[in-house]
């Protein structure tokens, strides 16, 4: 341990990042990578998701302790910090209630956002996209009942009522790597299931997909609805870890970090996604401790952070431009007992 750095604080705060971010990359592979659905506005359905889940809990947490008071007022934040800890029951039932209510409400704003603009071209997708966060981040801005440019804060935890910070913490990135893991099970089944190949016949060839009868723009509203529900519910976890959330944290540069994550790992591969996203989060923890040791530095660790990262994208556009895991086959049960009998068959 040097100058005073935490080696344990440190992995709890980049595996609880990691893992969020893992859950993004994931939802943005199953857009781009299997479908062909370029999506620059990831970061508002991650938004809608953090912003769902502190007005749920803050609203729910008021109401049961009989306290009328704007949720961004002061004594809010007091009383939301006062009644935290009073009842677990509540804390985690609440905590499982706002992922469930967010992915479903998120999803289905994904839906009606792309359903339409699908029917003219992928472009105009990413475009929309794009331009709904930044309406929707200037519109939060402007938003009284959820704090406007402050947000809100004081959010419970959903594990409040354990006393110990460091074993609160930790115990919440195992939780965040859980969710991480069933997504990625999630992404795998079905990336390797029929719909799957659909999904990959839309990306490859969407005219031969017409034609075969497929209804390509409710594929893709399918996807679109089950990675922005994915999105929506890392804005959860996020929101619960930091404890806040504001307008300014959701600006177009996280969906692009994303972008770099699924770029790096390789695209069409969810153990890329997986890769690539550790090792940016860990890259973005140690530019924050270097900020934080040296305030003073002549160019801010921000900017270096950014420029590695675009050093990076960079060398594996040139080298490996498929990422550093490239797409593989899809696991059918052909396949594996084609694999099967020609292992059996070299053995012989």
């Amino acid at each position: 341990m040097m100058l005073g750095f935490d080696v344990i604080g440190f992995l709890i705060s980049w595996l609880t990042l990691f893992g969020t971010y893992a859950i993004l990359s994931m939802s943005l592979n199953l857009e781009i990578g299997f479908t062909g659905m370029a999506d620059f506005g990831k970061v508002a359905f991650y938004g809608i998701g953090a912003y769902l889940a502190a007005t749920i809990t803050a609203f729910t947490f008021l109401f049961v302790n009989g306290i009328k008071c704007p949720l961004h007022s002061v004594e809010a934040i007091v009383a939301l910090k006062e009644c935290a800890s009073k009842n677990p029951a509540l804390n985690v039932s609440i905590f499982v209630l706002c992922i469930l209510i967010t992915f479903i409400i998120t999803g289905a704003i994904g839906y009606l956002i792309s359903y339409p603009t699908l029917r003219v071209g992928p472009a105009f997708l990413g475009i929309t996209v794009l331009s709904f966060g930044e309406l929707l981040r200037i519109f939060m801005r402007h938003f009284e009942p959820t704090g406007g440019t402050k947000g809100l804060a004081g959010i419970p935890h959903p594990l409040a009522w354990i006393p110990d910070p460091r074993l609160r913490d930790g115990i919440y990135a195992a939780i965040v790597l859980v969710v991480m893991l069933l997504t990625y099970l999630l992404s795998e089944k079905i990336a390797n299931s029929p719909f799957g190949r659909l999904m990959r016949t839309v990306r490859d060839d969407e005219i031969a997909t017409l034609c075969l009868g497929k209804h390509v723009p409710r594929i893709k509203a399918a996807v679109f609805f089950l990675a922005s529900g994915l999105a929506g519910i890392a804005g959860v976890l996020l929101a619960y870890y930091l404890g806040s959330v504001n307008p300014d944290m959701f600006v177009p540069a996280v969906t692009f970090n994303v972008w770099a994550m699924v770029i790096f790992g390789g695209m069409g591969n969810n153990k890329g996604a997986l890769i690539g996203s550790a090792i940016i989060t860990f890259v973005d923890r140690i530019s924050f401790v270097v900020n934080l040791l040296f305030p003073q530095a002549i160019i801010s660790p921000d900017y270096i952070r950014w420029m590695i990262v675009g050093l990076l994208i960079l060398i594996t556009l040139l080298f490996k431009p498929q990422g550093l895991m490239p797409e593989t086959p899809i696991k059918t049960l052909a396949l594996t007992a084609v694999a099967e009998e020609s292992g059996g068959e070299e053995n012989a």
